[in-house]
């Protein structure tokens, strides 16, 4: 006598299972939408710091003037609003603060993603920082990056006049972190 056993999946069993995708779907997606947001906001957080060390770095080591600027072309600084186009980090040997063709450019860096927030407000220029050859700025100021997608992760990059960038969670003062909401 020969047993037969059923293969395949009733109507009833696909349905069920599929409900039961849509639900965990519907629950993960945003999730991790936020997650992603999250991890953007910390790469870029740390890509600029990184910048703003290796900036300094090269100033102290070579014993030259350098300067991270806003750059939306990759090759020259520019007086754009915001700094989410990109940077580049060039010695700046007539001290000008502007990059000129025989000034050798040590980084580039591409535009941010979308959504993401960078604003630098100082005492002086907002378009660039400079440091010395001793590792020191011309002036402080602070960096913001944020998303409006998740405001609560935003973070501030604060540049003292000694060249060295501290992280934190709210801006000098203690005062929140606010995001634009449309840009």
């Amino acid at each position: 006598m020969s047993i037969s056993i059923p293969r395949g999946l009733s109507l009833l069993e696909i349905m069920v299972t599929m409900g039961i995708s849509a639900i965990i779907f519907s629950i993960t997606i945003p999730v991790m939408a936020s997650f992603i947001s999250q991890n953007r906001i910390a790469t870029q957080v740390n890509n600029l710091r990184n910048s703003l060390d290796l900036a300094r770095s090269v100033a102290v080591k070579e014993n030259r003037h350098t300067v991270i600027c806003k750059s939306d072309d990759g090759e020259s600084c520019s007086r754009q609003e915001h700094w989410e186009q990109g940077w580049i980090i060039f010695v700046d040997d007539n001290r000008d603060r502007h990059r000129t063709e025989n000034e050798r450019l040590v980084l580039v860096q591409q535009p941010l993603p979308n959504g993401t927030q960078l604003k630098y407000r100082a005492f002086g220029s907002r378009h660039y920082v400079a440091y010395r050859p001793m590792g020191f700025t011309l002036t402080n100021g602070t960096f913001t990056v944020c998303n409006p997608a998740v405001p609560d992760r935003s973070k501030a990059l604060i540049l003292s006049k000694t060249g060295r960038v501290r992280l934190s969670k709210t801006l000098p003062g203690s005062k929140p972190i606010k995001c634009e909401k449309d840009r």
